[in-house]
């Protein structure tokens, strides 16, 4: 099934997802795809609140991912970088788990992708300022592909500092494991790995190598289960596939 941009299925989902966000029913559907996250300490209510209060997460839809991948459930994290105060609790968070972490062993900086992760990486380098200085290292990204470049400033990264790969979401882990290919193939040590949310619902045998591999932060891993497009159900039952470039903000 081809995507498309269709105009009549995405008012459909707005509307529907208003209504859904206005009532009671969001709580229990939300509750639901949570699921604890690891090094953090953001309760369950404290990810629906970010959840619930960003209009986020959309349910029962037919979207293809920046994989390729299509899911029913999809999360998408720019709506919820548009509020500074949940950048503010989450990379608050994210802050004391780094000076839990590497209080021992400081970590020197950050690296991130251009995008809605640099607000996060910034923001934990903000509360961090005074007890363990870090530098913000960015990668490239295209709005239009959802593609991250390997291209970092010259000298950002020197040989030998510790630095952590940090991206907002993963679902295979190709692309938070692709910064930290970043941070190593310019000298550096790759530290960890952190993220707001991992939605792989298990099905990815990269991520489980690199929670086994690397101290790994996430405020919590959703279960947003994916196909791939020859084993997608919905696309059995037609229903109009959307690109993760067009679902829009609430």
């Amino acid at each position: 099934m081809s995507v498309l941009t269709d105009e009549r299925a995405l008012a459909e989902l707005v509307e529907r997802h208003r209504r859904l966000y206005g009532g009671p029913a969001i709580d229990p559907k939300l509750k639901a795809i949570i699921r604890e996250g690891s090094h953090t300490r953001l309760t369950t209510w404290d990810v629906l609140h970010v959840l619930q209060t960003s209009q986020s997460v959309f349910f029962d839809t037919h979207v293809e991912v920046v994989s390729g991948h299509h899911t029913a459930t999809y999360l998408r994290f720019d709506s919820i970088a548009r509020s500074p105060q949940l950048i503010g609790l989450l990379s608050g968070d994210m802050a004391d788990w780094i000076q839990q972490e590497f209080e021992r062993d400081p970590i020197a900086g950050i690296v991130a992708t251009s995008s809605a992760a640099e607000q996060l990486a910034k923001g934990i380098a903000e509360v961090l300022r005074s007890t363990m200085p870090l530098r913000v290292a960015l990668t490239p990204y295209s709005h239009e592909t959802g593609r991250i470049g390997t291209d970092i400033k010259a000298g950002a990264i020197k040989r030998g500092e510790r630095f952590l790969a940090l991206n907002d979401v993963t679902t295979r882990g190709n692309c938070v494991s692709k910064l930290g290919t970043v941070v190593t193939g310019n000298g550096g040590l790759l530290a960890g790995m952190m993220v707001f949310a991992r939605r792989d619902s298990g099905q990815f045998p990269l991520m489980h190598e690199l929670t086994a591999q690397h101290p790994f932060y996430c405020a919590t891993d959703l279960d947003m289960p994916q196909w791939e497009p020859g084993q997608c159900p919905l696309c059995r039952q037609h229903m109009p596939l959307l690109s993760w470039k067009d679902i829009p903000e609430l």
